[in-house]
């Protein structure tokens, strides 16, 4: 026979493996957010050094470094996700900018064409936050006007902004029908 004492211990061990299990998971987490703001402030550095022989020359000489930080911010939870790429959004946006001179309009289209596969791809989560979601649309809809106004592109981003609007009409669906579900 189990004695009490033992099923007592049985679930103490499991709880205490289960808060391990976490510890680990959110040291993981945290090691790759330290090494996605290394990545961050390493592509910050060399953009402000473009004009000297260690920064970046021009826009298709970031834009690889630039791209693996998005696809790496993208597989961090969706709160964590969402954060990141609305920063990294804007400061795409600032080196296009930076660049203007030295980026043909087929290169900003390809770069405005993976921001808005990010965007679409981050916008399916489960987990976003309503606030989250509106300050992206926003963010996304600054860009559409950017790409639009600026580079000619002026279907940049008609994606991530449906995805986002869309995603947030589901949302607010789900509100209302949950108090009707309450009563």
């Amino acid at each position: 026979m189990v004695s009490s004492n033992d099923k007592q211990n049985s679930s103490f061990s499991l709880q205490q493996e289960k808060i391990q299990r976490q510890r680990e998971a959110d040291s993981r987490d945290q090691h790759n957010v330290d090494r996605l703001d290394d990545m961050t402030l390493q592509i910050l550095r060399k953009y402000r050094k473009r004009l000297e022989p260690s920064g970046y020359n021009s826009l298709p000489d970031l834009w690889p470094d630039l791209k693996d930080l998005m696809n790496l911010s993208i597989q961090l939870q969706p709160y964590q996700a969402i954060q990141r790429l609305l920063s990294l959004t804007n400061y795409f946006y600032e080196f296009c900018h930076g660049y203007r001179a030295d980026t043909e309009k087929d290169e900003y289209k390809e770069y405005f064409d993976h921001l808005e596969n990010m965007w679409v791809y981050l916008f399916r989560q489960e987990g976003l936050g309503m606030t989250d979601r509106i300050r992206a649309l926003n963010v996304l809809r600054d860009g559409h006007q950017l790409a639009a106004d600026e580079y000619g592109i002026p279907d940049a981003l008609n994606r991530a902004l449906e995805a986002g609007i869309i995603q947030e009409e589901q949302d607010e669906q789900q509100q209302d029908e949950q108090p009707e579900q309450q009563e």
